[in-house]
């Protein structure tokens, strides 16, 4: 069953058009249970809109899936499906692949996009099929190595890390600073992480959803009060927002709040936005008293690619997308080695039952572990060679010989 990739990133589209689609990804998922394939995992974050999908048929399964797609959306962001990009196959494992290591993001060698993989393998729940799991499990694993033994994996970069980066440049040191955190969802543990390893300690965090004592029980942060957003803002020398869509849409921030907020204020205020969907009004730049920084203009100040760095993760995506193909070929057979083991266990399971009748348990004991000992070591030759043929192209010949042989149906194995 051919494993497909759709989808589109930041390469080909503004970040608006992938919030847009980002707000309608359960959608989409609805639709797709109702398109006929096999599984399919939702890749959504601030870089791209993915789906990885699995289906019986590549182009019925392709045309399927794109039109669930488009019937899931508003009619005035339809268009956008016309510029997803398609990988089948080792394409779709490469791709894969690279995302998870960093290769395709914004910042290259960003540190979040693993754990993002993982939370949508795990989101995707029983949407996602046996084959999406392990090509999932090789994509973190490949990942894994990259950060491990790369200087690209080594240098922590993330968003979060670049934006703080510009914010330092521009304004001030963050040790000793206060700063207001918006959001307590996943990325808000990642911006609170990164401005403790920067020595800031007065963190104050905010949750339009009501969440902040919470997640204030298991960091090092204090929480804000539904009401005390205006006084927080007021009192902070640095605001981020990454709320993660708990606004419901609306911005968490607006120009009229920020300036209420920053009246008796004459420091300028930076605004660091790493909402997909923007927690922040964008009319907040014209405000004098406030430096917003958004995602788009992160990107902007991304730092180039380390060559050496990216050319040893390709390396090792190259290694990782092999290793994956090899495996995968080999479980095609898995079908002729299940019949050829049940055909010959059933010989044995007799001898076995001939052998309970004939002697004493102890006995019979004995002659059954020697016989399945001895099956198993006949086995293995042939198991071995049938992976070796199904890599190589060769496993139809060996399943018709199972079959003029011994009479082994590999179909009825299956």
């Amino acid at each position: 069953m051919p494993l497909t990739a759709i989808g589109i990133s930041h390469h080909r589209v503004p970040l608006e058009d992938l919030a847009a689609l980002s707000r309608h990804g359960d959608a989409v998922l609805d639709r797709l249970d109702g398109a006929g394939l096999t599984g399919m995992v939702l890749l959504s974050t601030c870089n791209r809109f993915e789906l990885y999908l699995e289906s019986a048929s590549f182009h019925a399964g392709l045309e399927s899936a794109l039109a669930a797609v488009r019937e899931a959306l508003p009619s005035d962001q339809r268009g956008v499906v016309d510029q997803f990009e398609v990988y089948v196959g080792q394409a779709a494992v490469q791709h894969l692949l690279e995302v998870a290591s960093g290769l395709e993001s914004m910042v290259v060698g960003e540190a979040e996009v693993i754990g993002q993989v993982r939370e949508a393998l795990a989101a995707a729940g029983d949407r996602a099929s046996a084959a999406l799991h392990r090509l999932f499990h090789a994509a973190l694993t490949t990942a894994k190595a990259v950060t491990t033994e790369t200087a690209l994996g080594a240098s922590g970069r993330s968003v979060a890390t670049i934006g703080l980066d510009l914010v330092e440049s521009r304004h001030f040191p963050l040790a000793g600073r206060r700063v207001l955190v918006v959001g307590t969802g996943s990325y808000a543990r990642v911006v609170t992480a990164a401005l403790a390893r920067r020595d800031c300690v007065d963190i104050h965090v905010f949750s339009p959803s009501g969440r902040a004592d919470r997640f204030a029980r298991s960091h090092p942060v204090i929480a804000v009060d539904p009401d005390g957003l205006d006084e927080a803002l007021s009192s902070a020398d640095l605001v981020i927002t990454c709320s993660g869509g708990e606004h419901h849409g609306e911005p968490a921030i607006s120009a009229g709040r920020l300036a209420g907020a920053r009246s008796a204020s004459t420091a300028l205020l930076p605004v660091l936005d790493l909402s997909l969907s923007g927690d922040v009004a964008p009319d907040a730049a014209d405000l004098l008293e406030v430096d917003l920084i958004d995602l788009a203009e992160i990107g902007a100040h991304a730092p180039a690619e380390q060559g050496a760095a990216v050319l040893a993760a390709r390396d090792l995506v190259s290694r990782g997308v092999e290793a994956y193909l090899h495996l995968e070929q080999g479980r095609a057979a898995t079908p002729a080695v299940t019949a050829m083991r049940a055909h010959i266990s059933q010989f044995i399971e007799r001898e076995i039952e001939s052998a309970n009748r004939r002697y004493d348990a102890e006995t019979a004991a004995a002659v059954a572990q020697s016989l399945r000992r001895v099956s198993n070591a006949l086995l293995h030759a042939p198991s071995v060679r049938a992976a070796e043929l199904a890599r190589s192209g060769g496993l139809a010949d060996y399943s018709r010989a199972l079959n003029t042989l011994f009479g082994i149906d590999v179909e009825a194995g299956r």
